[in-house]
């Protein structure tokens, strides 16, 4: 049986090693959210700590792997102390982190962008635990926020490597496509409004209309990761995961899209009552 001319565009061996990975992530990424606390927080704490390793070595490629593993001990205790005690300490913590990686780097030459990656990779962890640690809702909201972003990619991916002609952004991503940012604004919304009704939302029109917003958001995430592994002449900005690349691969999105709704949650949430 011939295969449809569509799925030729697939690297079909890449798609089962993403399929895997996948099949084994998000099911431990959904009970860590599911139990909260100590096992979320450790859980947040190892992926941005793993991320801030990539960054460093994307940014920083003349950086000690002393002063890496230093760097990644910084921002260790700095999501401890968010999850310990609370997100505004931790933020505390990661203003001394900073200051003290921008120190510690003082002699490379992209020191500000070494130093940049504490409140790159810390503040969009605190960010999740903050929004985990929302009474009663916090759960549902950070799901939500996971399936959305992953709506995104899926659609992203597969409208562009369909539809994908017109890029987006060539001189940073040369596969990001106005399709594949299309795709992933519509499967965004579709998810992330059954994501709303089925977890309970008081207004799933008002995550209907949000979600489109956060897959342009997780879109910028990833363009902004991509223009420093253009930078670096890399592809991925590791191979920890099969099929996907690095944990940064993975998270790019995610970081700047958590952040926008744990600010959109502080600031307007309550007097929409939405969830």
């Amino acid at each position: 049986m011939p295969v449809p001319s569509f799925l030729k565009k697939f690297d079909t061996v890449n798609l089962r090693l993403r399929v895997i990975s996948a099949a084994i992530l998000i099911p431990v990424t959904l009970i860590c959210v599911w139990l909260g606390g100590i096992a979320f927080g450790a859980f947040v704490t190892c992926v941005v700590t793993l991320g801030l390793y990539e960054w460093l070595r994307l940014v920083g490629q003349k950086f000690s792997a002393r002063n890496m593993g230093i760097a990644c001990a910084m921002l260790a205790a700095l999501m401890t102390g968010g999850w310990l005690i609370s997100p505004p300490f931790g933020a505390m913590l990661g203003v001394v982190a900073t200051l003290a990686l921008f120190l510690l780097a003082s002699g490379e030459d992209r020191a500000g962008w070494i130093a940049l990656g504490i409140p790159y990779l810390g503040g969009s962890g605190l960010a999740l635990i903050a929004l985990r640690d929302i009474p009663d809702i916090g759960a549902a909201l950070v799901l939500f926020l996971l399936v959305t972003v992953w709506g995104t990619d899926i659609g992203a991916f597969v409208a562009g490597k369909i539809w994908g002609r017109a890029k987006l952004a060539p001189s940073i991503s040369p596969s990001k496509t106005w399709a594949g940012l299309a795709g992933g604004m519509i499967l965004a919304a579709l998810c992330g409004y059954i994501a709303a009704v089925v977890l309970g939302a008081r207004r799933p029109d008002i995550a209907l209309m949000l979600s489109p917003v956060l897959a342009v958001i997780a879109q910028v995430g990833d363009l902004f990761e991509s223009h420093f592994k253009r930078r670096a002449g890399v592809k991925e900005s590791g191979d920890l995961i099969p099929g996907h690349g690095g944990v940064l691969d993975r998270v790019d999105g995610l970081i700047f899209a958590g952040v926008f709704l744990i600010l959109f949650q502080i600031s307007v949430a309550q007097q929409i009552d939405w969830w």
